[in-house]
């Protein structure tokens, strides 16, 4: 009985061991795949680029004769973050920017400059509201027919590239538009939302190719993410 009962026991750890040993094979599978998709897709973008220089010597016209394809508004990708970024300031940092504020104030309404002086008591109001308030969570989406930005939809066509910045630890994806306003959208995301959004975006618009930032361009959307990096 005792032995019986020893081998069944040996047995349920074997089988136990023979499912972990499965189950991270299976993983390591998965995420070799993911990897091996993430490559595919730099290589296709680097192509997209040089085929599109390639492409700009030649310009074809549209055939009329050939029905227009419907694209569903399909939900291929949600994702739910604060509206904004979020800026932190410490006791003593506010205390100091108060204090150069009010110097300033004072020495406006000294020279007269009172436009000037209600100028930046609205921005010093602005940036207290900025830094005092939560910022709102929203849902944003990636579709068959474009991004859902704020409720609103940007079909493929009016959208021109993409990117990804991190400032701190906060990751931002930027997407340029051909629209006059907006011209950019800016959304927060996770780090794990990444590599899936750049899998669908990478099919529709090419990822954007900054050699140089500006110290502006960082301030705003942070550090810039190589296409390598992604």
């Amino acid at each position: 009985m005792k032995e019986n009962e020893n081998r069944k026991e040996t047995d349920s750890d074997l089988e136990k061991i023979a499912k972990i040993i499965t189950g991270e094979m299976s993983l390591k599978k998965k995420e070799e795949e993911l990897e091996n998709m993430k490559k595919s897709a730099i290589q296709g973008q680097k192509e997209s680029k040089r085929k599109a220089v390639i492409d700009m010597e030649v310009e074809l016209e549209d055939d009329v004769t050939q029905p227009k394809k419907v694209i569903q508004n399909i939900k291929l990708f949600e994702w739910e973050t604060p509206d904004r970024y979020e800026y932190s300031f410490d006791d003593k940092s506010f205390i100091i920017v108060i204090a150069i504020s009010l110097v300033l104030i004072l020495f406006l309404a000294i020279l007269g400059k009172y436009f000037l002086m209600a100028a930046l008591i609205s921005l010093l109001f602005f940036i207290y509201v900025v830094f005092s308030t939560k910022p709102l969570m929203v849902k944003h989406k990636v579709t068959a027919r474009g991004v859902d930005f704020n409720d609103k939809l940007y079909e493929w066509f009016m959208l021109d590239s993409f990117y990804f910045s991190k400032r701190k630890e906060q990751n931002f994806l930027i997407v340029n538009t051909r629209l006059r306003f907006p011209n950019t959208l800016i959304m927060l995301l996770d780090e794990k939302d990444r590599l899936p959004l750049f899998l669908l975006l990478q099919e529709y618009v090419l990822y954007k190719d900054i050699k140089k930032q500006g110290r502006i361009e960082k301030m705003s959307f942070g550090e810039y993410i190589p296409l390598d990096e992604v």
